[in-house]
């Protein structure tokens, strides 16, 4: 038995090495090129290219026809340069055919790292899309019987790199050019006829991965980018910028984890049942640059699949938005953002719901309905949304002008209306700790705003078309208009209030830049102003007119400021300082305020005029004059008018320095140092707002005396002076 065993695997691998014999045999009897021209001139007609092989060696192993070298004409109106060229590429055939009949049967294609570069044109149609188009015309008997509608069983590419690039439009800049490598594409029963199988993968930029699955054909006659398929999309680690899935111009980087996509494309529409974006890391950078003229969405167009895109849900899951505007140094973030769109169309709207947290540990959670998107400007996009945002950090969230120095925690309800064009929103909200002035701090109440806005998205030019402040009760009104161009909002508005409680607004004073003196605060009265708020957000020009009636300046005595005069005018102290009228106009700009006209009547002391600033830090520079109540009325008794004023005129030369003779010379001025009383006495006020201090100016008092003096007592003609005028200018000679 063990003999004929043994002679069996004699004769079997006789055999086997017979058939090794054959298949080394088989090239030097086959020449392999021979068919070079009819293979080149079947695929070019198939594929509507000029397809261009290298020489073609046979391997009996693989059962394949090997050519180095090999490219494919890319249309013309593209690009000169191929369209994908191939180091090696492998043709599956069937050996005993071509053996027995010298027939070639193409069982499938192998390409080892091809180089494909896609271009897009600027009206969306791809270099592509001509691909196969020759598959329209009738084939040739013989281009048939080697390729029969260039039907295969299996296609692969491994190890490929495709370059993405797009043609500019007439005038624009050239854009970037993206590649992707690591191509890795396998295909199954692969024909022009009939759907096939297909998986496909490569790698992103920056380490992202994109990989493919479903099925595809029958390949489109006309516009190979118009086949349908249904796929299934996975995308890792994308960065959009870098990947070239968003413009440079978008201002939008960062990362997104994953996406996941069911979609499906008919040719004409594409559809996707559900697009789930996992934990984007995103930064948005807005410009907030005016458009010229609005700019429609593009219609649906079957160049570009995106401006056709429907879809059943789409998810943002998880997101972290970083949002920072021109001039603010560091961004907004949110986090734990979710969203989802439902029934997306390119023709009408779609329902959305949003939320997030937002800077400084608040909510955001937002509903209504968008679309149709505008994929050329998203602002353009109508919408009808309903925003509740509850603990919004005002200084941190990127809303108001980041230099602006307007902070506080706001509760926020906004509905807003756009037509894509014009936007109209009603904004109800409730501010903790408002505080409007660089130089101010929180209000101690809240304040309730309510306002009512239109803006125009291109020119980005609004209207505030009603605003109501409501602190306590007390009512200010604002309308006006702004426009923000980049980092700047130019501001041209209204503020008034007529008769306002002081009450209601004394604690909200610290939070526009107003600081009284240490320990005081006003009581009782109303405030009347109309200003004029111009310049920008970031620094905002305040002027008008202000007057406060019959109000009291508790816990401050202004009598026992004014030191002597005091005294002198015989001023009780008290507690306060009731004030009967205060007027004047003010002007701040950067913090800094200058105030003219300033009129003041406290009746326990008398009036005061002048004019001064208060600096952003506080500090007080004002000239005023000051009439004092009780000194008026003794100068002004009738009968006693001289003596009156001699009496005062020498308690004020003691206040000089080096005027102690003023006493004994009172009889002598009683009548000049009167007129001088009558016209007020100098005060300097300096200090700061919380500590002010006030400085008669009696040196001012007594060369005005002295002038008066002197004018009256020189005589007509000659230059020669009187006695009595050399002794009341030594008396009022500054020491």
């Amino acid at each position: 038995m063990a003999l004929p065993r043994r002679t069996l695997f004699i004769v079997l691998g006789s055999i086997v090495g017979l058939i090794v014999l054959i298949g080394l045999c088989i090239p030097l009897f086959l020449d392999a090129d021979s068919f070079r021209n009819r293979i080149e001139s079947t695929l070019s007609t198939s594929l509507g290219r000029k397809v261009t092989l290298g020489k073609l060696d046979l391997s009996v192993f693989s059962g394949s026809l090997v050519a180095e070298n090999t490219s494919l004409a890319d249309d013309p109106a593209f690009s000169t340069q191929p369209f994908m060229t191939v180091s090696k590429v492998k043709i599956g055939i069937e050996m005993i055919p071509l053996i027995i009949s010298r027939e070639i049967r193409i069982t499938g294609f192998s390409l080892d790292s091809p180089k494909i570069n896609l271009i897009r044109a600027a009206n969306g149609t791809w270099n592509y899309s001509t691909i196969g188009s020759a598959q329209k015309n009738a084939p040739t008997k013989d281009s048939s019987s080697i390729i029969p509608n260039l039907t295969v069983g299996h296609v692969t590419v491994t190890n490929g790199q495709l370059t993405v690039g797009a043609l500019p439009a007439p005038g624009k800049p050239a854009t970037p050019q993206h590649t992707y490598d690591k191509l890795e594409l396998d295909a199954k029963d692969f024909s022009f006829a009939k759907s096939f199988p297909f998986t496909a993968s490569t790698n992103l930029p920056n380490g992202g991965t994109v990989s493919l699955s479903g099925n595809a054909g029958p390949i489109d006659a006309k516009d190979a980018s118009l086949s349908p398929f249904s796929a299934h999309l996975v995308v890792k680690h994308l960065d959009p910028l870098a990947a070239g899935f968003v413009d440079s111009t978008a201002g939008v980087t960062g990362t997104i984890d994953d996406i996941d996509v069911q979609a499906t494309w008919n040719g004409r529409q594409l559809h996707v049942a559900n697009l789930l974006i996992d934990t984007p890391k995103l930064t948005l950078v807005r410009e907030n640059k005016p458009t010229n003229g609005a700019t429609a969405p593009p219609a649906p167009n079957n160049n570009d699949m995106l401006t056709t895109l429907t879809a059943d849900r789409l998810q943002i899951k998880n997101g972290t938005l970083k949002v920072t505007s021109p001039g603010q140094s560091i961004p907004a973030v949110y986090q734990q953002l979710n969203a989802e769109v439902t029934n997306l169309s390119p023709t009408a709207t779609s329902p959305f719901k949003l939320s997030a947290q937002i800077p400084g540990g608040g909510s955001l959670t937002g509903d209504g309905t968008g679309g149709p998107i505008n994929q050329a400007n998203a602002a353009a996009t109508p919408l009808n949304a309903h925003v509740a945002i509850t603990h919004l950090d005002l200084a941190t969230s990127g809303i108001v002008a980041p230099d602006a120095g307007i902070g506080g925690i706001a509760d926020i309800d906004l509905k807003a209306l756009s037509d894509g064009k014009n936007l109209n929103a009603n904004i109800s909200s409730k501010i903790q700790g408002l505080r409007i002035a660089k130089n101010g701090s929180p209000s101690a109440k809240p304040v309730d705003l309510q306002l009512s806005v239109a803006q125009n998205m291109q020119s980005l030019a609004g209207q505030i078309q009603k605003g109501v402040i409501n602190i306590g009760g007390a009512i200010i009104n604002i309308a006006g208009t702004y426009q923000t161009t980049g980092a700047t909002t130019a501001l041209n508005l209204k503020v008034s209030s007529d008769g306002t409680s002081i009450d209601a607004l004394e604690a909200f004073l610290p939070s526009v830049g107003v600081h009284l003196p240490s320990g005081s605060r006003l009581q009782g009265g109303t405030l009347t102003t109309s200003l004029n708020v111009t310049g920008t957000g970031a620094n905002p020009i305040i002027s008008g007119p202000i007057r406060l009636n019959n109000t009291n300046l508790a816990g401050f005595d202004l009598g026992s400021k004014l030191g002597p005069l005091s005294s002198l005018a015989g001023i009780k102290s008290g507690s306060g300082t009731a004030i009967q009228s205060l007027s004047a106009n003010i002007n701040v700009n950067a913090g800094n305020v200058r105030t003219d006209n300033v009129s003041v009547i406290v009746p326990s002391i008398g009036s005061a005029t002048g004019s001064g600033t208060i600096s952003a830090t506080g500090a007080l520079n004002y000239n005023t004059v000051l009439k004092l109540t009780g000194i008026a009325g003794a100068v002004g008794k009738a009968g006693s008018a001289a003596g009156g004023a001699g009496g005062i005129a020498g308690q004020l030369m003691g206040m000089i320095p080096g005027g102690a003779a003023g006493g004994a010379a009172g009889g002598v001025v009683g009548n000049i140092a009167g007129s001088a009383l009558r016209n007020g006495i100098p005060v300097q006020i300096g200090g700061t707002t919380s500590n002010p201090t006030f400085t008669p100016n009696m040196n001012g008092l007594a060369s005005s005396a002295a002038g008066a003096a002197v004018k009256g007592a020189a005589k007509p003609s000659g230059t020669q002076t009187d006695p009595l005028s050399n002794a009341i200018g030594g008396l009022f000679k500054p020491h």
